[in-house]
């Protein structure tokens, strides 16, 4: 794993380089290299996991005319290495960045592009064209940010890198009604103005000329659309096996130590199973437990750890501890993310980085298999529709009246849910259960009407998108792949290994398996209530019995109680009115009437609240400090 960045100047040589390549030091701690010219400077940070003594980079063409910068794995170069010896291109060294170059030089960027199975960042510069490309992964698992002003493309994995490109740069408000709503900040978008992500499955071509575009190399949609039936659905399990299990061991080849995140749910449970199977010594295992029965699932990672005979190790997180690390977890994201589970998360990497270099982890399966609650809530609104209409009245009477307490407020959150969300569209329904932070309507209650944005319609465009089949559930789907995956999920694990300075890999994210679980009915995946079907009776021999039953808690911190004790001063502090009201952006009486709820009990807003204090802890570092 590691990190690149770099500048292209269009049409003028560079005179200044506005990169920060040693801001990515976390992400490649190993080695490090620059190369530049008149048009094109590529700089590399490394954390070397194969080819340990020969992958320097940036790495250059037997003849010098093609280098490259690359951060990611390729987990097919082996089989495009001995096509292409048999091609009759020749190998320096043993990595994966040589095949990259090499493919590139025989099939060109687009064939080159749409054959790599991985997750990578690269830029490649071809002198005999003068072109570079600037690339990212089908799905995301990589991230790259760029620039573009003056005729020149600045480019990095984090932001960071990029901090003199930003000094003088304006907040975007669609990016901050985006995590406002979401808790995240998905591609395009970042929280500057003039900043973009890179879309997954997307390249940049730019030529010293001073053309510049970017292009589309792969879209799920037009694989599913050249499928022809779906399976049977035991001929779908067999071959839903044999794509896991080379998934995997293909993720498995590292000349170096390697191990697996086993949260004891069905997805890390199903990986680190297969691991145990295709490895022929004991694989490393990793898990986080807390003291607090409400959030630990410690013990049912122990009990598949035992039936797979993993090496298991458990960090029991303190929430003191944690509190006490938030300011620097927070902050590694550069950009407002209101995932509070990047907090443990951070732990368990920690830990797994002091016994390995990599780790596999369960990530993707609930996107392609239907296991979030949210892909019930239809199930659960037409069930509620069902019922008469005086009865429901009275029942929404007696459940606005229950206060939010330890006791009530998790089953009371769900009940609200199904209550006021039913007899939705399948979209407003599927939005509001994305909508994890502000709805619409709360949103414009509390940001200026200057920063407003809408949010809903750029969402509703990516669920229309996808008219692959008739069930609207697909489109939730592909909605969530789009957006969840690579805005909330990924970026997560990406950043919380990376400051650990370990590599994560993602098994159920190769395109086969994506493009297998989208060709798929919706009852393979889901049946009733019951969720990822076929991937829980496909595993079922390699997993203990209660493992397929177990109900989905996920890695939470209190968050609820900070918000009433650790962090209230805090909270005080930057929701007062002097803040609010110098700030411009939120409205004052909105934000002291949700604060003032929550602190009663009368409602419950974790979530928004949440994202409003790791916003204006992002604020308070990036924009106040910088004036």
């Amino acid at each position: 794993m590691c990190g690149i960045a770099g500048a292209v100047s269009l049409s003028k040589p560079l005179t200044s380089i506005n990169v920060d390549i040693h801001a990515l030091s976390k992400r490649g701690p190993d080695d490090s290299g620059v190369f530049q010219d008149n048009h094109v400077m590529l700089a590399h940070r490394r954390l070397s996991i194969i080819d340990l003594s020969t992958g320097h980079q940036p790495m250059e063409s037997e003849d010098g005319s093609v280098i490259l910068v690359y951060n990611g794995e390729i987990y097919n170069f082996l089989e495009l290495k001995a096509e292409l010896l048999e091609k009759g291109k020749s190998f320096r060294t043993t990595s994966d960045t040589e095949v990259i170059i090499q493919g590139y030089r025989e099939y060109g960027i687009n064939i080159l592009l749409q054959r790599l199975e991985g997750m990578f960042a690269f830029a490649l510069y071809d002198k005999a064209k003068n072109k570079c490309y600037i690339a990212r992964d089908k799905y995301g698992e990589k991230p790259l940010y760029y620039n573009y002003h003056d005729n020149v493309i600045y480019f990095a994995s984090e932001l960071k890198a990029l901090n003199d490109v930003l000094k003088t740069d304006e907040l975007d408000h669609k990016a901050i009604n985006l995590f406002l709503t979401l808790s995240y900040i998905p591609a395009p978008y970042t929280i500057y103005k003039h900043v973009s992500k890179l879309v997954p499955g997307h390249f940049i071509e730019a030529s010293a000329d001073g053309a510049m575009q970017i292009n589309r190399y792969y879209d799920i949609r037009e694989k599913i659309s050249k499928r022809g039936a779906a399976p049977s659905y035991e001929e779908a399990k067999a071959q839903l096996k044999k794509l896991v299990f080379k998934s995997v061991e293909q993720r498995m080849i590292s000349d170096v130590p390697f191990g697996a995140f086993l949260s004891g749910g069905v997805d890390s449970s199903i990986i680190s199973a297969v691991m145990a199977r295709i490895h022929n010594q004991q694989i490393n295992t990793f898990s986080i437990g807390f003291n607090e029965a409400a959030y630990d699932e410690s013990q049912r990672a122990e009990l598949v750890s035992k039936h797979i005979g993993s090496k298991h190790e458990v960090f029991f997180l303190d929430f003191k501890h944690a509190y006490d690390m938030l300011d620097q977890i927070t902050s590694y994201f550069d950009e407002p993310f209101g995932d509070s589970s990047a907090i443990p998360s951070f732990f368990v990497s920690k830990m797994a980085a002091s016994k390995v270099k990599v780790v596999l982890t369960g990530d993707a399966a609930d996107e392609l298999f239907g296991g979030y609650e949210k892909y019930l809530a239809p199930y659960y609104s037409a069930k509620y529709m069902r019922v008469p209409k005086p009865a429901r009245k009275v029942f929404e009477k007696l459940v606005s009246i229950v206060p939010h307490t330890s006791l009530t407020n998790h089953t009371l959150r769900k009940i609200k849910k199904v209550v006021n969300n039913s007899g939705m569209s399948h979209f407003d329904l599927h939005y509001t259960m994305m909508s994890l932070g502000f709805t619409d309507t709360e949103r414009a209650a509390v940001v200026e009407p200057n920063y407003l944005e809408d949010v809903k319609g750029l969402i509703r465009e990516t669920y229309d998108a996808y008219n692959c089949s008739g069930d609207p559930m697909d489109k939730g789907f592909y909605t969530d792949l789009t957006y969840v995956l690579e805005g909330d999920m990924l970026t997560k694990v990406d950043r919380m290994c990376m400051i650990n300075s370990l590599e994560a890999r993602v098994p159920f994210l190769d395109s086969k398996i994506v493009e297998f679980a989208y060709s798929l009915p919706l009852h393979y995946k889901i049946n009733g209530t019951n969720k990822k079907r076929i991937l829980k009776e496909t595993f079922a021999d390699l997993l203990p019995g209660q493992t397929m039953n177990f109900s989905k808690k996920g890695f939470g911190v209190p968050v609820n109680l900070w918000m009433k004790t650790e962090l209230k001063q805090e909270m005080l502090k930057i929701t007062s009115r002097d803040f609010i009201e110098k700030q411009g952006i939120f409205k004052y009486d909105y934000v002291q009437k949700l604060y003032q709820e929550h602190l009663s009990g009368a409602q419950n807003h974790t979530f928004r609240l949440w994202n409003l204090y790791i916003f204006q802890k992002w604020y308070s570092r990036n924009v106040i400090k910088a004036e």
